[in-house]
């Protein structure tokens, strides 16, 4: 298995990335070998608002090296704390894989906060980055998850502000799509961690909704966002009913996302609570 992490961000001019809070199906046809120049991997990554048939799109996974082309590397001191919060291979069973997104760790360039196509202006703020995908072996992507630096705690709490104005605000009708992704509408249901237990110095957001695209097909996703500090963390869920391929032994949503929060709650006060310049990307 490759270990997504172990090469540096390619391309400063990467894929569109897949919308974090829609589907994410995920087809590997080929993990090419550990080589010494560069670690390749060709996956399939489609986007679907439902069950329809939706045409493929390859793309090369961040790390393998290209040619004339310079590593976006984040600037932020404590960017390699990211690797801890995401879902991990040894986190998943033996039939799951855990790969890193076309740009999943690079900010120039990529979306984190989506929300019924909102406009998310603490997405400037951003310090670095890392988002990876658990599979199962059909290809289906179920699980995102992607851990984000902000410039402060101040940035953090905008971007929790603007979630919710994005959700209370949201239309009942198509809303164009951002970074050339199609309209769709997104319906709110109730909020679905109403009796989850809460992780002490950890702010949730946790959003149930159906997402409609032109065509009329819908997809159900569950998207948690966490936050200490200046690091947020979202958890996507892309199959939200009923149990879960087990995530660090647990199958329940509420029990993933508290695994997750716990991570968060342990890092250390310095790295979450500092300030940091804006990242420039060399």
């Amino acid at each position: 298995m490759i270990d997504p992490f172990a090469a540096p961000a390619v391309d400063t001019t990467p894929p569109r990335p897949p919308r974090h809070g829609r589907a994410i199906r995920v087809a590997w046809l080929a993990l090419l070998a550990i080589g010494s120049a560069a670690v390749g991997a060709l996956i399939v990554l489609t986007t679907t608002s439902g069950g329809g048939t939706t045409a493929a799109v390859p793309t090369t996974v961040p790390g393998a090296l290209v040619p004339g082309r310079a590593p976006a590397v984040s600037a932020d001191p404590d960017q390699s704390l990211l690797r801890g919060l995401v879902v991990r291979q040894a986190d998943v069973g033996a039939a799951q894989s855990v790969v890193l997104i076309p740009g999943g760790n690079l900010v120039a360039g990529q979306v984190t906060l989506d929300l019924c196509n909102g406009s998310f202006p603490s997405e400037s703020t951003r310090t670095a980055r890392l988002q990876v995908v658990e599979g199962d072996s059909q290809g289906n992507g179920v699980l995102s998850t992607e851990a984000v630096l902000y410039q402060s705690t101040k940035a953090t709490a905008k971007a929790f502000d603007e979630l919710k104005q994005a959700a209370a605000k949201c239309p009942s009708s198509l809303v164009p799509g951002v970074n050339g992704d199609p309209a769709a509408r997104t319906t709110f249901r109730s909020p679905p961690d109403g009796s989850w237990p809460k992780t002490p110095t950890v702010d949730r957001l946790a959003y149930d909704f159906d997402t409609t695209d032109q065509s009329g097909q819908t997809q159900h996703t569950i998207a948690v966002y966490l936050r200490r500090g200046r690091v947020l963390l979202g958890v996507y869920f892309f199959a939200p009913e009923g149990a879960q391929p087990p995530v660090g032994g647990t199958t329940s949503i509420p029990d993933i996302v508290s695994l997750f929060a716990s991570r968060l709650a342990a890092l250390p006060p310095a790295a979450a609570n500092r300030t940091v310049p804006a990242t420039s990307l060399s």
